[in-house]
């Protein structure tokens, strides 16, 4: 999970540098390399309600990415970003629910519900382990992070890897490669059109 603190809002056309950073950032939920990705705003941010108002105005045109606002138990303002689409198919794989159902997500799928769950959990108190699902880490990692005795810490590569690294590694260059790809996009747009262009 990434949090954005003032350092988020630069001196440059008010607030459009908060809006590139977060293009950059969601940048792999746009390219359908990730499912999800989860920001934090702390509730002491003085910019915070242009953050929202911006996330409001350009995200909520962007085709590719549906999000959910809402405030986490200390007072912070948390939003998931998805793509409904990567996401669906994420959460079907059958290794991820049956993981989510061994938790307690309900036997019969459905995306709203199981996103629902997953924000009442963090609105609840600390952030899940299985948020990891939601976001596209491989399982594996997932399972070596919580403690499953067979799975030893390999690196750290963006997150904690464990056990055989191949899979978590093809999975972070997916993810570097739609950011890179974003990256270029910026230079030569603004980045509320990148958002409804892709």
């Amino acid at each position: 999970m990434l949090k954005c603190s003032d350092s988020c809002v630069l001196d440059h056309k008010t607030n459009d540098n908060f809006i590139g950073w977060l293009v950059e950032v969601l940048a792999p939920v746009l390219m359908g390399s990730k499912p999800a990705e989860l920001l934090s705003f702390p509730k002491n941010d003085k910019h915070l309600l242009k953050k929202i108002d911006s996330v409001e105005k350009h995200v909520g045109r962007c085709k590719r990415i549906t999000y959910k606002l809402f405030k986490s138990r200390n007072g912070n303002t948390k939003v998931l970003f998805y793509n409904p689409k990567i996401l669906d198919l994420c959460l079907r794989e059958y290794r991820n629910i049956k993981f989510l159902r061994s938790l307690g997500y309900p036997k019969k799928y459905d995306l709203d519900e199981y996103i629902e769950i997953i924000i009442n959990s963090i609105i609840d108190g600390a952030v899940p382990h299985e948020i990891g699902v939601f976001l596209g880490y491989p399982l594996k990692d997932i399972m070596g992070f919580i403690g499953h005795p067979a799975l030893k810490l390999t690196k750290i590569n963006g997150w904690r890897v464990y056990g055989d690294p191949r899979l978590s590694d093809k999975k972070f260059n997916e993810f570097l490669e739609a950011k890179n790809k974003i990256k270029k996009l910026l230079k030569f747009n603004e980045p509320e059109k990148v958002l409804i262009s892709i």
